[in-house]
């Protein structure tokens, strides 16, 4: 019987280098100024970038509670948003009751979650969380889709896998 557990994470450089690349994104594609937040499975900050020109009271709120989405519920922002802000269709409105629990939630963790596009969950190749990571000042998708380039270019990308795995981001300059 095991009677003490490990949990993987995230190293500094990695987690800045992640955060830097979601930077480099937004500027390539000449997106709106972004807040970036990488967390560790267990909800703390390791890297905090804000560019400038990105307001800091919202933005970086945002990011950090995209981020902490991810590893407080296990699903991307996006995911979590789907599962209780859309029907079962994925496109009508949900259930009042199920619109109400995700409410619940987001209001029990004071604020802590979001609804909404941006926030990635970052596993290793074995499904382990490693971390988070919320991007937050550009569009929805433009945010997710900065989080999403960063987990794939970085250098332990051989390591690493994002959820969501794709963007739906249709506003690319480059990608």
């Amino acid at each position: 019987m095991a009677v003490f557990r490990s949990t993987k994470r995230l190293t500094l450089a990695i987690a800045d280098e992640i955060a830097s690349l979601a930077v480099k994104a937004a500027k390539t594609n000449k997106f709106a100024p972004i807040s970036v937040v990488v967390m560790d499975p267990d909800g703390s900050e390791i890297v905090t970038k804000r560019m400038d020109g990105c307001p800091p009271m919202a933005y970086s709120k945002l990011a950090f509670a995209k981020a902490n989405t991810c590893v407080a519920v296990q699903m991307s922002s996006r995911a979590f948003g789907n599962k209780y802000l859309k029907g079962v269709d994925g496109i009508s409105p949900a259930a009042s009751d199920v619109y109400v629990r995700g409410l619940n939630q987001i209001v029990s963790v004071e604020s802590g979650l979001a609804a909404f596009p941006g926030g990635v969950l970052i596993r290793d190749k074995e499904g382990s969380i490693v971390g988070g990571l919320g991007v937050s000042g550009a569009a929805g998708d433009e945010d997710e889709y900065c989080a999403l380039v960063a987990v794939r270019k970085c250098s332990a990308t051989d390591e690493l896998v994002s959820e969501p795995a794709e963007h739906v981001c249709k506003t690319l300059l480059e990608e």
